[in-house]
């Protein structure tokens, strides 16, 4: 009986040390030579994949261990916080994360028969776009995509999370068609929520103010000529 419980621990040890070995190795090698790091997101990636092999761990010994029947304070104790108590930590760290990750260009890119075209377009240096230009100088330090099509405030994170589960629905089951086209025409607000306080906005725009603000101008009317919201290549997309 001695030899089965050492041998128990044993394998969940085991088990444990080679999950998160192999997540963490998996995890320093994807940050690798990455200049931008947000260590909170770098550090919490790694505390999931240990709490998710600790979980495992604990569950297969107490199987282990106790046979699949499950008695005493410390079987049920080591269950509880296996099949309980570190899920539920797990599945908040993790939906933070998640949340976190949607807004990256990656994620958008990852899209590849539909979005794929405009984040190479975004990333092009050699092109006029307004996206390439907010992109190649920076205007936007990072998740570019996400600020530019995400409304103000915490219902334009809302409605962005609502309308990005319909985008992946109708990527997957392929039910989205060419040319792509916004669900609604694009928004001032969504250019004036970074420009309308900027100074060099205020002196170039100084005599169109009133009519921006009121939305009796929009922004593409005089922008969408020389340097449209994105150049796609001919039978891509759009």
């Amino acid at each position: 009986m001695k030899s089965d419980k050492r041998r128990s621990v044993r394998l969940a040890v085991s088990l444990l040390c080679v999950a998160a070995f192999t997540f963490l190795s998996t995890a320093a090698a994807a940050q690798q030579g990455a200049f931008q790091r947000d260590p909170v997101d770098t550090y919490a990636s790694r505390l999931l994949g240990i709490m998710i092999a600790i979980g495992i761990a604990l569950v297969l010994y107490t199987l282990i261990r106790y046979r699949g029947i499950v008695a005493g304070p410390v079987g049920w104790s080591l269950m509880i916080l296996g099949v309980g108590v570190l899920p539920l930590m797990m599945s908040g760290m993790g939906m933070t994360l998640v949340f976190e990750r949607v807004k990256t260009v990656q994620l958008c890119g990852s899209c590849h028969l539909t979005m794929k075209a405009y984040v190479d377009d975004m990333e092009n240096p050699r092109s006029s776009s307004l996206a390439a230009l907010h992109y190649t100088n920076r205007y936007i330090a990072e998740d570019q995509c996400y600020v530019c099509h995400t409304a103000y405030g915490m219902l334009g994170t809302f409605e962005a999370k609502e309308q990005g589960l319909i985008d992946v629905y109708k990527y997957y089951t392929h039910t989205f068609h060419f040319p792509l086209k916004l669900r609604e025409p694009y928004h001032d607000r969504d250019c004036l929520k970074c420009h309308a306080e900027a100074t060099k906005f205020q002196e170039a725009h100084a005599d169109f103010k009133e009519g921006i603000f009121s939305g009796q101008l929009q922004c593409m009317q005089c922008h969408a000529e020389t340097h449209p919201a994105h150049l796609v290549a001919q039978g891509q997309n759009p």
